[in-house]
């Protein structure tokens, strides 16, 4: 009896242990499901979003790069006060990193501040730089560390249709030459010419940076020019190097050929330099432009001085005029840039303005810091119209990388009260707040 005592107790056990064992399997499965359902600890989040800027902050562009340079931190700024960018992948909004180098107004120091943003600093991505030249010989370099990068002060497509290198980590947010250049034949055509040359076509001179930006510029004006059939006639086509400050030989041979419109297409400096000396020193009652819209600043306005009364400029935003599409938030942009630095935006500011805003809005879009997710979002997501005017009020790069703008024209005014220029908008005609007016000492080509 005592040993059937013992094998009952014996099967007792074993039965007990296998209830027990399979208990504890239950609670860890269990435990394994609510862990499964438990959303999964976050990365560790860096101290912040590491956002790079080349500009020109030394050298004869500088005044373009520091308009640039102050644009960008106002942004940056305005987006850290918000707490920074969300982030998905790490659960929280990171602030801005801001990290600047200096182009120096030279080539070869552009591709040594590439180098440095994405090889000693590592940036997350890159907006801004200045000069299709310079960049374009930059670009190797930011390719080859696979680095996400809105360009802003370029205007040579070939930045984002060359093949030498990947461009996919390269998106235009800039009008490009020949965009500006097609803008410049129409307004000649559409409201120049119909009032200084009625019954003949116009007579234009042009004179042109001999760089990828001018070359561009003037490939856009001359075939716009003959697929459209525009009343035009080039007497002239010079070109001079980046840089030049001495323009007399090369308008002296444009002004031989009789033209009614001179034609310059240079940075800021040169173009300054080139309308003075055709009106002060040799002068010539031409009219002169429309010009670059890299030059639509508040120095350009109060620099060129009275040789630029009755001159013409294409432009999608100025300190003194903006799209009626934009209008209000320019001017609210306006306002907030000269309470932080005292001065006006030009420009090239304002795409960098937008260029900072367009990569926060790629980066939350995207989830992730990760560079291949940031690229492929920066050229696949369609956003909200920011500060430049663009076709139907909506931002997309596309499989080009490229954005459009709504290009106007303007003329500039002598203001004897404030003694400075100021624009009235003259073209296209949907828009125009004038006529276009011509010179009252002008003397026409022929």
């Amino acid at each position: 009896m005592m040993n059937d005592s013992r094998a009952i107790t014996k099967a007792t056990a074993i039965i007990i242990a296998a209830i027990v064992v399979i208990a504890a399997v239950g609670v860890g499965v269990y435990f394994a499901y609510l862990y499964s359902l438990a959303p999964p600890t976050p990365p560790a989040a860096p101290a912040g979003i590491k956002i790079g800027l080349l500009t020109h902050l030394t050298g004869p562009v500088s005044p373009t790069g520091q308009d640039m340079l102050k644009a960008f931190q106002l942004a940056v700024e305005e987006i850290n006060e918000q707490g920074g960018v969300y982030v998905k992948e790490f659960n929280k909004k990171l602030p801005f990193i801001p990290i600047v180098e200096d182009q120096q107004s030279d080539q070869q120091k552009t591709i040594d501040a590439a180098n440095r943003l994405v090889n000693q600093h590592k940036v997350d991505i890159i907006v801004g730089g200045f000069g299709s030249a310079f960049i374009y010989a930059a670009q190797p370099i930011i390719a080859q560390s696979q680095t996400p990068y809105i360009i802003t002060g370029v205007s040579t497509p070939r930045v984002v249709t060359r093949t030498d290198i990947d461009t996919s980590w390269f998106v235009l947010y800039q009008a490009v030459g020949p965009e500006h250049g097609a803008s410049i034949a129409l307004i000649l055509a559409e409201a120049v010419k119909p009032v200084v040359a009625p019954n003949r076509n116009l007579r234009v001179a042009v004179i042109y940076q001999d760089s990828p930006f001018g070359q561009d510029f003037f490939f856009g004006i001359n075939q716009t020019t003959v697929s459209k059939n525009l009343p035009l006639t080039f007497v002239y086509i010079g070109k001079f190097k980046v840089g030049t400050t001495d323009f007399h030989a090369l308008l002296s041979a444009a002004a031989a050929a009789k033209p009614d419109v001179i034609v310059p297409i240079g940075f800021i400096a040169e173009t300054i330099n080139a309308i003075q000396q055709g009106v002060n020193d040799l002068g010539l009652k031409k009219i002169w432009g429309p010009v670059c819209t890299c030059v639509d600043e508040a120095t350009y306005y109060k620099n060129l001085g009275k040789a630029g009364d009755y001159s013409l400029m294409q432009t999608y935003y100025g300190p003194y005029s903006s799209h009626p599409s934009a209008r209000e938030k320019v001017q609210n942009f306006m306002n907030k840039f000269k309470e932080r630095w005292g001065v006006l935006p030009g420009s090239q500011g304002l795409s960098v303005y937008d260029a900072v805003y367009i990569a926060a809005k790629a980066i939350e879009l995207a989830g992730t810091l990760d560079k291949i997710k940031i690229r492929d979002t920066l050229r696949s997501m369609t956003i909200d119209q920011l500060m430049i005017p663009v076709p139907n009020g909506k931002v997309y790069f596309g499989a080009k990388g490229q954005q459009t703008f709504e290009i106007y024209g303007v003329q500039l005014r002598w203001d004897e009260t404030i003694k400075e220029l100021r624009p009235v908008i003259i073209w296209p005609s949907n828009i125009k707040e004038a006529n276009f007016q011509v010179p009252p000492d002008f003397q026409p080509g022929e």
